[in-house]
C-alpha cells in the first residue's frame, strides 16, 4: 500500500496515511468554512486505526467542536489538520495538508445549500444539500 504523507505550515507536525481513502468530498458548511479559512474543505475520511503521527504531536492543539467531533489544528501555526469523528471512528483528513499526492480526489460536495454564497460549484460531482444520504 503507497503511504502519503502530510505536514503543517510551519513543518513540526508530519503525519502518514495510507493511500487508502474511504471516500474524498468538498464541505460546503459554515463550520468547514470557518475552520479552514476557505470556501470549502477537500477531505480524505479513512478509518481512524489507519492515521498516524510521524512527528509533532505534541503541537496538535484539539478543538471538541461537539459530542461527536473534534477539530484539530498546529497550535504554531494555526494549520487546519483534521477532524476526528469519534463515534464512526474515523479520521476526515485535509486534503491541503498532504505532501503526497493521492491516488484519487474528490467526487462529492455536501451542505451545498450552505455554501459560500460567492462560490460556484462548476464540476459535475454529486451534490448533497445536507450531509450524504444514509
Amino acid at each position: 500500500m503507497n503511504m502519503l504523507t502530510g505536514s503543517c505550515l510551519c513543518g513540526k507536525i508530519e503525519i502518514e496515511v495510507p493511500d487508502d481513502f474511504d471516500y474524498m468530498g468538498n464541505c460546503h458548511c459554515s463550520q468547514c468554512r470557518k475552520f479552514t479559512g476557505s470556501d470549502y474543505s477537500s477531505v480524505g475520511g479513512l478509518s481512524s486505526d489507519k492515521f498516524r503521527f510521524k512527528s509533532g504531536e505534541q503541537y496538535v492543539s484539539i478543538y471538541a467542536k461537539s459530542p461527536e467531533t473534534e477539530l484539530a489544528f498546529c497550535k504554531c501555526c494555526g494549520s487546519s489538520l483534521f477532524s476526528r469523528k469519534l463515534a464512526g471512528g474515523k479520521h476526515n483528513i485535509r486534503l491541503g495538508i498532504l505532501d503526497s499526492t493521492p491516488s484519487h480526489q474528490p467526487n462529492f460536495h455536501i451542505f451545498v445549500a450552505s455554501k459560500a454564497p460567492w462560490f460556484d460549484i462548476n464540476d459535475e460531482h454529486k451534490q448533497f444539500e445536507k450531509g450524504p444520504e444514509k
